[in-house]
């Protein structure tokens, strides 16, 4: 008497054998491999997948700024800079210093906390998006460190000349606008490209006294050659607030002794 007994499948494709033996019709326990809790550990085939992680492995990761949809990338932009401004101040760039010094400190540091910081769900994106959105930041407030240095010795001449509206304004009324950066209108490009279109924006809480004053200063400064085109976009707003020392005449609704002469040497200029 045999303790095995063979059985046919039916199928017309295969034959496949079964053993009836009940040693060889499952594994004992003794083989089964089992983890410290004592239960089933699974082989790689078996195991369940983390959902979260295999979709994001195939969502599209952008690489670049210019990829990305406009309000995908305004909103990444406010987060990005939301975060980096919150991080140490050893981790801060230095406006005075060019990006190219200061590019171990953004690739080693800056860009992989940044990573940490964002939901990557939400904003599919590479670090190359990040390297970008903190390289063109950097470079334009560059810019705008320029245009003041730019604005202020203009108003240094300008006095030294007895010029007629200037000596309208105190000191501790033009001191703010010669050395801080915040009154002077952002530009924001939208690529890496050196040779975009830059957009000039207004800010909100400036009032038209100030506009118009920087008009006036940059219609009495020596122009120089401009690598890039800028396009002034009066209508577009930066929602950023008033620095907390502004002079009146700075800020929106002022309807001072400083707007009169202001608007009629615009009027001047604009009718020679």
């Amino acid at each position: 008497m045999g303790n095995k007994k063979l059985h046919k499948e039916d199928s017309p494709e295969s034959e496949i054998l079964y053993e009836s033996s009940s040693e060889s019709e499952s594994k004992s326990e003794s083989e089964l491999e089992l983890n410290p809790e004592g239960t089933q550990i699974l082989d790689s085939d078996s195991r369940p997948r983390d959902d979260k992680k295999r979709k994001r492995s195939k969502e599209r990761r952008y690489q670049h700024v210019s990829e990305m949809p406009k309000d995908l990338r305004e909103a990444l932009r406010r987060d990005l800079f939301w975060n980096q401004a919150r991080m140490p101040q050893e981790t801060q760039l230095d406006i005075e210093k060019t990006f190219e010094v200061q590019k171990d400190l953004v690739v080693k540091t800056i860009v992989p906390n940044l990573m940490k910081t964002l939901d990557l769900d939400t904003y599919p994106i590479g670090e190359g998006v990040i390297y970008e959105m903190i390289h063109q930041r950097h470079r334009h407030k560059r810019d705008n460190l320029r245009k003041r240095k730019k604005r202020s010795k203009t108003i240094n001449n300008l006095k030294k000349i007895n010029d007629p509206l200037i000596e309208k304004f105190s000191n501790e009324e033009l001191r703010p606008i010669i050395t801080e950066n915040g009154y002077h209108s952002p530009e924001i490009s939208e690529s890496e490209d050196e040779r975009n279109i830059i957009i000039v924006r207004n800010l909100r809480w400036r009032s038209s006294t100030l506009r118009r004053f920087l008009y006036y200063v940059d219609s009495n400064t020596t122009k120089g050659d401009k690598k890039r085109e800028r396009v002034y976009k009066p209508s577009e707003y930066v929602e950023e607030t008033a620095p907390n020392s502004a002079p009146s005449w700075t800020k929106s609704g002022y309807d001072g002794p400083l707007k009169n002469p202001v608007a009629k040497a615009i009027s001047k200029l604009q009718n020679k």
